[in-house]
């Protein structure tokens, strides 16, 4: 069972929606809420679905829900849909949960050409596409080269001490979601 893909209420989304913090505190009693209610019949959870969609395209680029062009709060989306994450994973095994995973969507990312900027840009989009969310879910860490590259665009204060901790909650799976190279 899913618990996010994509369909953030309204009325959190007039709130703030993923640009807020609340927002992820939300998630986590709707995981536990839904756990306890459903628990005994979902053998596997996943948190969210394909979450780099929910930050990038529908708060940076703007083609997915809610239509946001900003990187700031994309930036902010981001980490707390992670941190969504990793509450849901704490209230999901509170409630007894069997199985919990998240489900992404990397990438291998390939240069244009062998040219420095090229090269710069590849890695920069692996980061931002792969590393964010696999570093900060296996690892329980932000890639520091992408840290650097949001720091120029968005407020980072929104990741609190002890935010990659909860992020890095071990997993029961990863599901990937792969489409094509990059």
């Amino acid at each position: 069972a899913t618990l996010y893909h994509w369909d953030l209420p309204a009325a959190l989304q007039d709130a703030g929606g993923w640009a807020v913090r609340d927002t992820a505190g939300r998630f986590a009693d709707y995981a536990e809420a839904t756990a306890r209610v459903l628990g005994d019949r979902v053998a596997s959870w996943a948190t969210l679905n394909e979450p780099w969609c929910a930050a990038h395209l529908g708060h940076q680029a703007g083609v997915h829900a809610p239509g946001v062009r900003d990187d700031a709060i994309a930036v902010a989306a981001a980490h707390h849909l992670l941190l969504a994450h990793g509450l849901g994973v704490e209230a999901l095994r509170g409630a007894q949960a069997r199985e919990v995973g998240i489900v992404i969507n990397p990438a291998p990312v390939w240069p244009a050409s062998d040219e420095a900027d090229d090269q710069d840009a590849a890695r920069l989009f692996d980061g931002v596409l792969n590393r964010w969310w696999l570093d900060a879910v296996v690892q329980g860490r932000y890639p520091s080269d992408v840290l650097e590259a949001f720091d120029a665009v968005a407020d980072l204060s929104v990741i609190r001490d002890g935010d990659p901790t909860i992020i890095g909650a071990p997993l029961d799976w990863l599901g990937v979601n792969f489409y094509r190279p990059e």
